[in-house]
């Protein structure tokens, strides 16, 4: 049964690793957002 314990370190690790994907997702969509935005403004003039 001791084997199925991962400890705090290996929770913390997870943690950070989905705030970084949903930091790099939520980059992803603003980055593409304020590049359609600005190519709309550059079209208008």
């Amino acid at each position: 049964m001791e084997l199925l314990y991962i400890g705090p370190g290996m929770g913390v690790g997870t943690m950070v690793l989905v705030f970084v994907i949903a930091g790099i997702v939520l980059f992803a969509f603003g980055y593409i957002i304020w590049h359609k935005v600005k190519k709309f403004f550059k079209k208008k003039k």
